[in-house]
């Protein structure tokens, strides 16, 4: 898989999220899935509760890639960051990676990307800012590609 591909879907996902908190709407999970024709799809779903809204995207991406119609996942989730990975806030956005690269014996690769946040109101027109701090990598077995 070209790496350009999924920095550009990372680079929407993160955007997508941006623009709900500026929006001053809370930011719900959601999933992107890169399709073997380098195509980005958005996924959400109708839950309510944040826990179960969750787990029907980890169902709907489990099942994408059984049917291999998908090459990458991210599922991003507002999240606080553990205090452990000295965040320079403790607010994020948290990016659940994977992918597949099929003509590479199936490599499979995952990980979890943690984006520090912080919202600021302007003083001049009470609208909302969002600066994103450096993201955080961590290791992460596959949960969907497997």
């Amino acid at each position: 898989m070209d790496n350009e591909e999924l920095f550009l879907m990372l680079e929407e996902c993160v955007g997508h999220a941006s623009q709900q908190l500026t929006k001053g709407q809370n930011l719900e999970s959601f999933a992107m899935v890169l399709q073997a024709n380098t195509q980005t799809r958005y996924i959400s779903v109708d839950e309510m509760d944040g826990e179960t809204r969750y787990e029907a995207l980890l169902d709907i991406l489990r099942s994408e890639a059984r049917a291999q119609t998908i090459t990458a996942i991210a599922l991003l989730s507002n999240v606080t960051i553990p205090e452990n990975f000295n965040p320079t806030v403790s607010t994020g956005i948290r990016i659940h990676i994977e992918e597949k690269d099929f003509k590479a014996e199936n490599k499979l690769s995952a990980r979890l990307l943690y984006v520090p946040y912080q919202l600021f109101k302007t003083t001049t027109d009470d609208t909302i800012q969002i600066q994103l701090h450096e993201p955080i990598p961590v290791g992460l077995a596959c949960e969907i590609f497997k």
